[in-house]
């Protein structure tokens, strides 16, 4: 939502007067990536967390007269390169790293989703992103563990080496296998009773997205590259594959220095096996985005993502799982801002035991599946700093009724 320069200085100005702060102790900016704007300025994942807040303005030329009335006041400034890419989603901020940000959940959203509720994943999943499937008529999910939750105490980051995936079955909660160490940002893909997973390998720098297949999902085949950036330099994350009645298509997320992080990048293939680049085939490219899932249901290819939003009341980055569409992945029809997929759900508490002063501020990475006359949803709840839950949550009607619902 685009907002007049007037909410916005009055925005600013409050945010002084409520920690009665000088102006040199505020610093004001204009950002196309606001995510990494604030981590460079160390405003987020840092202990305590520095207090701050977000505005929308409606274009550069307001966003750069907000940050030189307040420069000339005596604020520090800044301007990030984002902000200069044409079309990107610009923020401007203001924060003070003299004061924290004030603990307690966030008030209510009006805003409403086909999801009425939710509940924690009943399970001995740890939390990650997921994948549920359908393999040979059982239903199970790819489970991503990162190493910090493997060990209590260890530091979110650490021992990056014991990474991994697993293969759980959803009936008895069975741990199937466990195929791959050091990788992460897998997904699983099943056709004609193979079950391929896409991942990041982290070897070498995490520059490259793997694959391996099982036949029974206890032997894997050894990872092979499909794609490799090592030479670019670009990071990968996450993947997804879709089957648009031709092709298999794969969608991956890599932090490509010349668009915000991160953009959606896609590859073709007629075999699962060998993969090309799909030519100026992007996705999401003017704004954050992450934790990708792909669908296709004719014409379109449906892609949700996790998607920053301010809260209206808070001023705070808040994430929720969002949706575009496209017949061709080149030109994208983004559903309306008041159709979320998914919202956080402020009152809860991912950890409440080991974390009790953390609450949701997230609603990300969420894959669905189709059930008998309902769809289910497999999501992460968290603060996006490393303190994590999973869920899961229904609808009624099917996968292709919910997605068209957004943009009818």
């Amino acid at each position: 939502m685009k907002e007049e320069r007037s909410f916005i200085v009055a925005g600013i100005a409050a945010f002084r007067e409520k920690h009665r702060l000088a102006w040199e102790d505020l610093t004001v900016g204009v950002a196309g990536d606001i995510l990494q704007a604030l981590t460079d300025h160390k405003v987020l994942y840092a202990t305590p967390l520095p207090d701050y807040a977000l505005f929308n303005p409606r274009n550069r030329t307001e966003a750069d007269s907000i940050v030189s009335e307040f420069a000339a006041r005596g604020c520090r400034t800044f301007c990030d390169k984002m902000a200069d890419l044409p079309g990107v989603l610009l923020w401007v901020c203001v924060f003070s790293l003299k004061v924290p940000v004030e603990g307690g959940p966030y008030p209510p959203l009006s805003l409403t989703t086909p999801f009425k509720e939710w509940h924690k994943l009943d399970s001995a999943s740890l939390p990650g992103e997921m994948t549920p499937f359908v393999f040979k008529g059982e239903r199970y999910h790819l489970e991503n563990v990162l190493a910090h939750f493997l060990t209590p105490g260890l530091a979110v980051g650490e021992r990056p080496a014991e990474n991994h995936f697993r293969v759980r079955r959803e009936s008895d909660d069975r741990l199937i296998s466990i195929p791959l160490l050091n990788c992460y940002f897998v997904s699983a893909f099943v056709w004609r009773d193979r079950c391929y997973c896409f991942g990041r390998w982290q070897e070498g720098g995490g520059f490259r997205l793997a694959e391996t297949v099982s036949e029974d999902l206890i032997s894997w085949s050894s990872p092979r590259t499909i794609l490799d950036l090592s030479a670019e330099r670009i990071g990968i994350c996450n993947s997804a594959v879709t089957f648009d009645g031709k092709r298999f298509v794969l969608l991956y997320e890599c932090a490509d220095s010349k668009y915000p992080i991160f953009t959606f990048k896609f590859l073709e293939s007629e075999d699962l096996l060998n993969w090309r680049p799909i030519p100026e085939a992007l996705c999401v490219w003017r704004k954050y985005a992450g934790g990708p899932a792909m669908y296709f249901f004719a014409p379109f290819y449906y892609v949700t993502y996790v998607d920053l939003f301010i809260h209206p009341v808070t001023r705070k980055l808040c994430f929720r799982t969002s949706i575009t569409r496209s017949k061709d992945l080149i030109h994208w029809e983004e559903a309306p801002e008041d159709r979320p997929v998914l919202l956080p759900d402020f009152s809860s508490r991912p950890d409440p035991e080991g974390h009790p002063d953390v609450w949701d501020v997230n609603a990300s990475d969420a894959e669905f599946i189709q059930e008998e006359g309902r769809v289910r949803a497999y999501y992460n709840g968290s603060n996006q700093w490393g303190v994590s839950d999973n869920r899961t949550a229904v609808c009624p009607g099917t996968m292709q009724e919910l997605f068209e619902g957004f943009f009818v």
